[in-house]
């Protein structure tokens, strides 16, 4: 690795196509950092920090200004910035803000890539598939919403679709999910996420009521810090609870994997930290019989590519669709990464990095804010 002499900043915001209700508001736009990092040699790379504050802490404004105090000069002042020892440094430097630490490794990782011509992938230990199914999600709302949504998605090639959940009744979620099983059987695979939106009665309640239904997992159905609560919902369970928010740093991992609260974790790049913090999360999951399951938050083409090439080195995902549809439901993006997902499957592409173009121009079009450093001559 050669010095980076230079990092540029851009705030950036995209309206969603459709409006997505959670259990905490309604997503209408999504805003993120990305990242460009130039080192001595002119290689350039990218990176993406998608923090959303409900459920990672802070905001993108947040995550710009750690980058632009904090963590970008740790970065530039380091004599050769490997991705695999920038992790250590920049938690010397802040706790927390991992979706900006994130951002700073998916840039070197992509740099180190096209240094060395090989895809990211590789550098995290190869790939064992070139394709996943992807996941299409379905707002909070009603049976009839979500066959809408089904029709239309199920044409052009998804079959698994993530069912929010957490604002309803749990009687009338029960039967949203008995009717779409009634109405597709084994055509298409369901989750629920609840989001932290339940107590343990309302939890158990649901998963008795779903007991019998064909659910590839249900998600974070508890607050995150009820460790005891989740252990017990996984022991009692016929289905296989997931661990979302409650699982962001590797002692979260550790944590939940021995007290064994989940038999799913929900791995997310930017959430995680970047691929390399998130590659570490996998192998805990992994030890103890874990599956993964690839998800995202609301993201750019960055960290989907980055997310990417980091799930297609992992031999215990879940069988169903994975989270690669985010930029689909932008109505914009300055990448090409929707040009990976076709009939419902996104393809692992060929180039070194990440693997991802970005749109430069695009970028700045679209900036809200931004910064530039440079390192003096």
């Amino acid at each position: 690795m050669a010095r980076v002499v230079a990092a540029e900043a851009f705030e950036i915001e995209a309206a969603l196509v459709t409006p997505y209700k959670l259990f905490e508001e309604t997503l209408v736009s999504t805003r993120a950092v990305l990242l460009k990092l130039t080192d001595a040699d002119g290689v350039e790379g990218w990176g993406e920090a998608n923090p959303y504050d409900i459920y990672t802490g802070g905001t993108s404004s947040d995550a710009a200004r750690v980058l632009k105090e904090t963590l970008l000069p740790a970065v530039m002042a380091s004599s050769a910035p490997a991705p695999g020892c920038i992790d250590e440094e920049l938690d010397a430097r802040l706790a927390g803000h991992l979706s900006a630490k994130g951002a700073v490794t998916m840039a070197l990782l992509d740099i180190l890539g096209k240094r060395l011509r090989v895809p990211v992938a590789t550098l995290l230990g190869g790939a064992l598939r070139k394709s996943l199914p992807v996941l299409w999600p379905l707002s909070n709302g009603t049976f009839k919403e979500d066959i809408r949504v089904i029709e239309e998605r199920i044409e052009q090639g998804f079959s698994t679709f993530m069912l929010k959940m957490g604002s309803s009744p749990i009687p009338s979620e029960i039967q949203r999910v008995t009717e779409l099983e009634a109405r597709y059987g084994s055509l298409i695979t369901l989750n629920a996420d609840a989001n932290q939106g339940w107590n343990r009665e309302e939890a158990r309640e649901f998963l008795k009521g779903v007991s019998g239904t064909r659910l590839a997992f249900v998600e974070q159905p508890l607050n995150k810090s009820d460790l005891e609560g989740a252990a017990l919902l996984a022991r009692d369970s016929r289905l296989p609870i997931s661990a979302d928010e409650a699982v962001a740093e590797l002692s979260h991992a550790a944590r939940i994997a021995s007290v064994r609260a989940a038999s799913v974790f929900s791995v997310k790049s930017s959430k995680n930290g970047g691929p390399l913090r998130a590659q570490r999360i996998a192998a805990v999951a992994q030890a103890f019989g874990i599956s993964c399951y690839m998800n995202s938050m609301i993201e750019f083409g960055i960290t989907q590519a980055a997310s990417l090439q980091h799930a297609v080195t992992i031999g215990n995902l879940v069988d169903a669709g994975h989270a690669f549809m985010s930029t689909l439901r932008l109505a914009e993006d300055p990448t090409d990464f929707s040009a990976r997902v076709h009939k419902g499957v996104v393809h692992l592409p060929e180039r070194a990095g990440l693997g991802v173009e970005v749109d430069e121009s695009h970028v700045r079009r679209m900036s809200v804010s931004g910064f530039d450093l440079r390192s003096p001559i």
